[in-house]
């Protein structure tokens, strides 16, 4: 807020800032989005009050606040409120310009403020008793520098090395305006772009904002960090942009049949999972697949008496956290009792399809998770294997030797940085990754304005979800007798399990087979879909193959246990009791 430039470039314009600040003030965010007053605005929020020194908005208007007008003032000890929470009223308004000459500025410290409206370009002033507004022209380049720091001579001395540097820069783009930030002067810190008084007061950081026909994007890149991060706010003015991502979003989902709705996949079953209910003369028979799990596993099944049944060494430590009877303040001293160790998962007891999954980091992002959630959840050490795998199990009762009919695999969401993108804009070249751009910025949208170093991958979902980004791969083929002999005398220590799918993170391939290195992340039972069919590569009448043969599976192995265990299948009103719980449930934990 201390240096900024104006460079109009062809369909572009680049609007930058220097901030220059006390070395005692807290770190600014990074630029998100932000609705004020209905309007949606992209800034950085400054850690002190919460104000910003550059903003944008989605009407492609834009300003840049410097300290103080034209000649150098007198603080006061205090005044009405800080001048950063400008920006965001005026660019709130549909006409900032008018809202400016408006704007009561009594009682507010000195600024300048420079504004590019409906391309045009003003620079407004407030000098402690009067508001000017100048207007300047949008087709060349400007500089200006703060009168809190620099005074006229010293100001005009820099203009010098702006112009200079244009001379050499014939079609500047953001890289390199940026950099003439950082590097522009004459090697006196005092007085250089990027400042250093003593330590006392310095450049923080660089923001810079590309504005485009039909977007702006802006980077923000604070001097103490190697980091860099970047984020778009896109014009709402041009309703086709809209439209345009809609009908993306549309057609990836219309033509690859895994992104389908759970409810129209499986439309065509229904008929035979009808005839299913009326040869066990139940609706309900899948709850005897499973006699110690919960409902079979159906729905509403506690994760922790799942785990309850696995062998431990088979599974993460895992801690019960009940909402009610452990408080956020607790957790801290719960934690160290029983030895746990930061990263960790996050979920809720009683989950569905990665609902609510989070990694955590620290004690107080889990002390967040802990006021945000409405439900009892599990702590779990989280696994660092990198291979994620899930292995559909059955077998009948009365017998010692079990089945594997699928073997998924996991890709896990990840992107690999360019240096130059944000992980936001590497995102959208890929259809899968595409549709998890919303539910990325509402769990994490600082992350999205990263931009990794070249070759550099990140993890973005660290669990392997298909509704969360992870791509599911048939791995049925690499199936073998050790991975089967595994597989069954884990499930034969599991009392009760007969039918369900493991998810499993593992080292190597190899040693999984041998039963080396891995751990059970979760236990699915009755509810448990053979999730190989949704490899890319298989059409929707394969995986309506797969869905029947399992269902005949469901249905044996209940009726078995029905005849042998004379376990008896759910009544229709506890049935109907069931789904009512688990839609009350499920609004909950959404």
């Amino acid at each position: 807020m201390c240096t900024v430039t104006f460079i109009p470039v062809g369909n572009l314009a680049f609007f930058t800032s220097s901030r220059d600040e006390q070395h005692n003030r807290l770190s600014a965010e990074p630029p998100l989005l932000h609705k004020t007053l209905g309007t949606t605005l992209l800034f950085p929020k400054d850690g002190n009050k919460g104000g910003t020194w550059i903003c944008t908005n989605q009407n492609g208007d834009c300003g840049v606040l410097l300290n103080g007008a034209i000649k150098r003032h007198l603080p006061k000890f205090s005044y009405r409120h800080s001048r950063g929470h400008i920006l965001p009223q005026l660019l709130a308004s549909s006409d900032p310009l008018n809202s400016f000459s408006h704007f009561d500025a009594r009682e507010i410290e000195p600024f300048t403020l420079v504004l590019y409206v409906k391309n045009s370009l003003y620079e407004c002033r407030w000098d402690g008793t009067l508001k000017t507004i100048n207007s300047l022209p949008a087709n060349k380049p400007h500089i200006w520098s703060s009168s809190t720091l620099y005074d006229a001579e010293m100001q005009q001395k820099r203009k010098s090395w702006f112009d200079q540097w244009l001379k050499g820069n014939l079609a500047p783009d953001n890289h390199s305006v940026i950099n003439f930030h950082l590097s522009g002067g004459e090697g006196n810190p005092s007085v250089d772009l990027k400042m250093n008084r003593n330590g006392e007061m310095l450049t923080v950081s660089v923001t810079s904002v590309q504005l485009d026909t039909d977007k702006a994007l802006m980077t923000y890149h604070p001097i103490n960090e190697k980091k860099t991060y970047r984020s778009e706010i896109h014009f709402s003015n041009s309703t086709m942009v809209s439209f345009t991502r809609w009908w993306q979003k549309f057609t990836i989902r219309l033509l690859h049949w895994e992104y389908w709705p759970f409810h129209i996949v499986y439309a065509p079953i229904y008929p035979y999972w009808f005839w299913l209910c009326l040869k066990a003369r139940s609706l309900f028979f899948f709850t005897a697949s499973n006699p110690t799990i919960r409902n079979g596993g159906f729905l509403m099944e506690s994760k922790m008496e799942i785990y309850d049944l696995i062998p431990v060494d088979s599974y993460p430590k895992t801690l019960l956290v009940r909402k009610e009877e452990v408080n956020a303040s607790e957790l801290k001293d719960l934690l160290m009792r029983k030895q746990f160790s930061f990263p960790l998962i996050a979920k809720p007891d009683i989950g569905l399809r990665g609902i609510a999954v989070k990694l955590v980091r620290t004690i107080e992002e889990l002390e967040n998770y802990h006021q945000q959630s409405k439900v009892d959840f599990l702590v779990q050490d989280y696994v660092p294997y990198e291979n994620e795998v899930g292995i559909f199990y059955c077998r009948m009762p009365g017998t010692s030797q079990g089945q594997i009919t699928g073997i998924v695999g996991k890709e896990l969401l990840s992107v690999t940085g360019d240096g130059k993108q944000s992980i936001a804009q590497l995102l959208q070249q890929e259809k899968r990754f595409l549709l998890q751009v919303e539910a990325l910025q509402k769990s994490d949208p600082v992350m999205l304005t990263q931009v990794l170093n070249d070759n550099e991958t990140k993890l973005l979902v660290p669990y392997g979800n298909h509704c969360r980004g992870a791509k599911f791969i048939d791995l049925t083929d690499k199936m073998n007798e050790r991975l089967s002999r595994t597989i069954n005398a884990l499930c034969l220590q599991i009392p009760g399990f007969y039918f369900g799918r493991l998810d499993i993170r593992y080292n190597s391939w190899e040693e999984f087979c041998n039963g080396l290195n891995y751990a059970v992340i979760e236990l699915n039972g009755a509810g448990s879909e053979p999730a190989h069919i949704y490899d890319p590569k298989h059409s929707i009448f394969f995986g309506w193959k797969e869905i029947i043969r399992h269902l005949n599976l469901l249905y044996q192995i209940s009726k078995k246990n029905k005849q042998m265990k004379k376990l008896p299948y759910m009544p229709l009103k506890g049935g109907v009791s069931l789904f009512r719980e688990n839609a009350a449930y499920m609004r909950k934990i959404s």
